[in-house]
């Protein structure tokens, strides 16, 4: 197939994502354990999870779980690692984490991730079960949640690039190839499972709405979650991201932007629907399961309660908090957005921001078409993602932040990554006609830009590989 709407070969996809399978695997052999984003108590949530602990238990007041005391040592060791680039890990910390075993006397264990929706786990949780089945070292089980956790984020964005144009496959795919995007798909973090929820959304939006339109019909067609494939799966994807983080419920309104004439009130009323089952469902999850048992979360529902009273009594003080936190720290999120936090962000060096910076807006460039017949449409639903991304900001003030602070606290790049697949999704709305002789030339540049894009994979991963080397094998 030829032409704007083409779509990227299987030959292709299977090669990109060959590659990114066996480096990634690579990237994990190379990588010591615990070294992505919160791996600590990411892992243990998971590691309750297996042993069917859904919700925490507590001891002396604080929410955890009982564990084999080998997974408190093994963490102990790795805990113990300098943040610094100069950082090396030592033999005989491997050693000592590999004699930990299942068999080891139980310790009750602290953490405070009992708020996380259990789903995100799953693949985490597949490879503990499946570490316990054929092995008794507890390290085993860490790697192969890891490598599950890779290979579900595969699977997820392998269908949804295989949606898009190529045009916006191609932006996708240099997306994917974000050193943060890399560290989550190869950790223990469930953000790793919510990013690619966020691109099978985007797909199925994309996929939607370049759909023909029914005989008898004007405008898109009507929203159908029964019949229609794509609506089943941007609906549960969306679910699934609204439940962990509510915020992203806004990118739920790409789908009236994209249809705002004929079924806007319609999707308004199902939005509705959703959210307030939604946010029923979670308070009840955080009020009686997240906490110890029949309990409610330490400070769950208090202190947003007190921050959101400040908000509405004084909303040009958090606008000026906003202004602030963004003036102070917004160099320092762009950073984290691109190559990650803690261990691997103090080690590139500044041109590499620069770099990827720019790649990354050419890509974005280029999924906007030529001669847009909406340019108002597309316009209302960046403005929508913007929104998204100060009401991901906005949820952290409530909730993270100490009352009545200047700055926003706990807040990281990598939160916006969900929103980016979405924001490809508006620059790609249909467009004009496109002359024949740029048509030829767009055709021309994309077959190079697909070649780029395996090499682009190649580079990054070789940087990434030996930016770790030098950081711990050294």
């Amino acid at each position: 197939m030829t032409g704007p709407g083409a779509r990227l070969s299987s030959g292709f996809l299977r090669v990109f994502f060959s590659l990114y399978v066996v480096l990634g695997l690579g990237l994990i052999a190379l990588t010591p354990p615990f070294q992505s984003p919160d791996a600590f108590a990411h892992f243990d949530r998971a590691f309750g999870l297996a042993q069917g602990h859904v919700s925490n238990t507590t001891s002396g007041g604080s929410p955890g779980n009982t564990f084999p005391v080998g997974v408190y040592q093994m963490e102990v060791v790795f805990s113990g690692m300098a943040a610094g680039p100069g950082a090396r890990v030592a033999t005989s910390e491997f050693v000592y984490g590999w004699r930990q075993t299942w068999s080891s006397p139980k310790y009750f264990t602290v953490y405070d991730t009992g708020g996380n929706a259990p789903f995100l786990y799953a693949p985490q949780v597949l490879g503990i079960a499946l570490g316990r089945l054929f092995s008794g070292r507890l390290l085993v089980g860490y790697y192969l949640a890891e490598i599950m956790n890779l290979l579900a984020f595969v699977a997820l964005t392998r269908w949804a690039m295989a949606q898009f144009a190529r045009r916006l496959a191609l932006a996708l795919g240099v997306f994917l190839l974000l050193p943060m995007v890399n560290s989550l798909a190869i950790s223990v973090n469930p953000d790793g499972l919510l990013l690619a929820l966020s691109t099978v959304f985007a797909a199925a939006c994309y996929n939607r709405y370049h759909s023909p339109t029914p005989v008898g019909t004007s405008g898109n067609r009507p929203w159908n979650f029964w019949s229609d494939p794509s609506d089943r799966v941007g609906f549960l994807s969306l679910l699934f991201m609204t439940i962990e983080k509510p915020p992203l419920l806004l990118l739920g309104l790409l789908l009236p932007v994209a249809d705002l004439t004929s079924h806007f009130r319609r999707y308004v009323l199902r939005a509705l629907v959703v959210t307030g089952s939604v946010t029923f469902a979670y308070e009840v999850w955080v009020q009686f399961f997240a906490g110890p048992l029949g309990k409610r979360a330490p400070l769950a529902g208090v202190v947003p309660i007190r921050q959101l009273f400040m908000v509405l009594t004084h909303p040009l003080t958090d606008l000026a908090v906003l202004s602030h936190t963004l003036r102070v720290n917004g160099v320092l999120y762009a950073k984290e957005f691109i190559a990650g936090i803690g261990w691997l962000d103090t080690w590139f060096p500044s041109w590499f921001y620069q770099g990827m910076g720019v790649i990354l807006i050419l890509v974005m460039v280029g999924a906007i078409s030529l001669r847009r017949d909406h340019v108002g449409r597309t316009l209302g639903g960046v403005a929508i993602v913007v929104l998204a991304a100060l009401a991901l900001m906005f949820t952290f003030y409530l909730v993270d932040t100490p009352y009545a602070t200047g700055t926003i606290a706990g807040f990281q790049g990598r939160y916006l990554l969900p929103l980016v697949p979405s924001l490809l999704v508006v620059l790609g709305w249909p467009s004009a006609s496109t002359p024949a002789r740029l048509g030829r030339g767009s055709a021309i540049v994309d077959d190079y830009a697909s070649s780029a894009l395996v090499v682009l994979q190649v580079c990054v991963f070789a940087a990434y590989v030996v930016t770790v080397l030098h950081r711990y094998w050294t």
